[in-house]
């Protein structure tokens, strides 16, 4: 049997974006009978899915236990590398786990990288910002620069990437699929609804934690709809959505807090529009706009310097541009019309299929060759 050995800096039960796109990846390489390993710091088994935590603090001596267990497979060991270079321990600044990653390639090893993000801006919220970003540069030099294929969550990483690969390797974008399996549960779904409306007619969610643009964003649309809009109920779903509404202080909110799968699904499905502000607008690699999408929910969103152009071409969205937020409220109305919003929903089912279901979305990854 093919293996595919898969190194992550997460895995469920582990939350986070990289660790449930590692499993769905994992999942898709297991449905074409392909004998999945999976390497990081901690998780757990997953029925078909070998996990071995053996990476630990992705130290030295971890990845020296790493090294002699993946050693006892077959060579040459195809490898599937999750990019996200302050995931990997050290404060973000894990050069020697980089340099691990290149000496297994010069060994022979098969090594695809999948760039979630490249590294750090010189300027950020820290003094140690500047060193950070320096360091991630030369991790990422090291590990695309030995790749046999790299791949790339949206178009916008290409520019920095490509003075640091090999001359003969042309990277490829691999969307990012949804990562909330949907459950149609119709009754459970209904009883959300009903609940977070509460005699209103029209549900918007909002999913995510927030950031400073977002919370200003969600304050502009919640004013416009407080005066205009009294038949619309805003819905915060997901972890870190407590306190997001806490510092927004509107009355006409709803927050979930943290939810399980099956819970995120029937929430997604209870709305009719979701509300999401992207600094540097909506992309491909945007789980929360995807997992909406996969959900059949049309999304009102920003269009910025990161976006794909495919996304003002759908009428599954409705996109303004990121440096005018004060015109989503009129983007979600948009959404909001019977006809128009019942076309939207059809049309985001149609996109995350044509884009981001995993069978499309892995197809080109798992389609290669992989070591017996």
């Amino acid at each position: 049997m093919k293996q595919l050995h898969l190194i992550t800096p997460e895995f469920p039960p582990a939350l986070g974006g990289v660790s449930e796109h590692s499993r769905v990846l994992a999942e898709a390489a297991a449905d074409r009978g392909l004998d999945v390993h999976v390497w990081s710091g901690g998780g757990a088994a997953s029925g078909r899915i070998h996990l071995h935590a053996t990476l630990g603090a992705f130290g030295a001596d971890d990845l020296a236990e790493t090294d002699r267990r993946l050693d006892a497979f077959p060579a040459p060991r195809s490898i599937v590398l999750q990019w996200v270079p302050h995931g990997f321990g050290r404060r973000g600044m894990n050069l020697g786990f980089a340099r691990w990653i290149a000496r297994r390639a010069a060994a022979g090893d098969l090594v695809d990288v999948m760039v979630h993000e490249p590294f750090a801006d010189f300027i950020g919220g820290s003094w140690i910002q500047p060193v950070r970003a320096v360091v991630q540069r030369a991790m990422t030099r090291a590990v695309v620069g030995s790749a046999r294929r790299v791949w790339l969550s949206i178009p916008g990483w290409e520019a920095r990437l490509l003075p640091m690969m090999r001359p003969h390797v042309t990277p490829r974008v691999l969307p990012v699929p949804g990562t909330i399996p949907v459950d149609r549960d119709a009754a459970s779904v209904a009883a959300v609804r009903d609940r977070l409306l509460g005699g209103s007619r029209w549900l918007v969610g909002y999913f995510g934690a927030g950031s400073p643009y977002v919370e200003s964003a969600l304050e502009r649309v919640l004013s416009d709809f407080g005066v205009r809009r009294p038949d619309v109920r805003l819905v915060l779903i997901g972890r870190g959505t407590t306190e997001l509404a806490a510092r927004l202080g509107a009355a006409s909110i709803t927050a979930t807090g943290s939810l399980d799968a099956r819970a995120l699904s029937h929430h997604l499905q209870a709305c009719d529009a979701l509300l999401q502000p992207y600094v540097d607008g909506v992309s491909g690699r945007r789980t929360t706009t995807v997992s909406a999408l996969e959900h059949a929910v049309p999304v009102a969103t920003t269009f910025g310097r990161l976006s794909e152009p495919f996304w003002r071409e759908t009428p599954a969205v409705e996109t303004v541009a990121a440096d005018a937020p004060r015109l989503l409220a009129a983007a979600v109305e948009r959404l909001l019309t019977p006809d128009r919003n019942a076309a939207a929903r059809s049309a985001a089912l149609t996109l995350y299929v044509a884009r981001f279901d995993p069978r499309v979305v892995f197809e080109p990854l798992l389609s290669g060759r992989c070591a017996s």
